[in-house]
């Protein structure tokens, strides 16, 4: 997120930027609420900062727990990728021979129907087991949570992030999409930094606000 964050601050993030809701274990208990009821009161917008937990860990198993990025596709907008560059009503596509991914790139809302076959299963998948269900390719056909499909809805909106740092950033170009029930909060205010490399105090970086 340089130069927006550097590394070795440490930030304040507000859970109430978005939802007022439960905490995510039952008191004294270590129960997970994984469904938590959550009342909105301002929706994610383009351009937000936001922390969220990364969920993909099967495919990359060594990445951190929690991410912290920019969205700049809300759910249902239909975006061209071109390497560091997103466009979302592009005149004229550029070409770029090397990039990230380049392509256009649909980011899932709720209620949006997408058709599943061989070819499209494994572009899906991912993002339809982050809403809880099964899904697999048997003989040629889709099975999910044990049964055939040719389509499926989604339950939950999706939000497409990239990083500010884009040239250098591990973001939705290379994983997908960040479910809404994964994203905890935003990025309020820096208590403190340290730099990582040199190990001296940056005083010039406390009290920023992250934009």
């Amino acid at each position: 997120m340089e130069p927006t964050l550097l590394a070795g601050d440490v930030v304040l993030v507000s859970k109430l930027s978005f939802w007022l809701a439960p905490p995510p274990t039952i008191p004294l208990t270590d129960v997970v609420l994984e469904r938590r009821p959550r009342l909105l009161w301002r929706a994610p917008q383009r351009g937000d900062i936001i922390v969220f937990r990364f969920a993909y860990h099967a495919q990359f198993p060594t990445e951190p727990e929690f991410f912290v990025k920019r969205i700049v596709g809300l759910p249902g907008d239909t975006l061209w990728v071109v390497g560091d560059s997103v466009f979302r009503k592009p005149q004229r596509i550029p070409r770029q021979k090397t990039g990230v991914y380049t392509g256009m790139v649909v980011v899932p809302k709720e209620g949006m129907n997408v058709t599943l076959d061989r070819t499209t299963l494994r572009y899906w998948q991912p993002f339809i087991e982050r809403e809880g269900h099964r899904a697999e390719l048997v003989r040629g056909l889709v099975v999910l949570d044990g049964q055939s499909r040719s389509s499926y809805t989604f339950e939950q909106n999706f939000y497409y992030v990239l990083g500010d740092n884009r040239a250098g950033s591990f973001d939705s170009r290379s994983w997908g999409f960040v479910a809404e029930s994964d994203i905890i909060g935003m990025p309020v205010l820096v208590l403190w930094s340290r730099s990582p490399v040199l190990g001296h105090v940056r005083w010039n970086r406390l009290g920023v606000v992250p934009r």
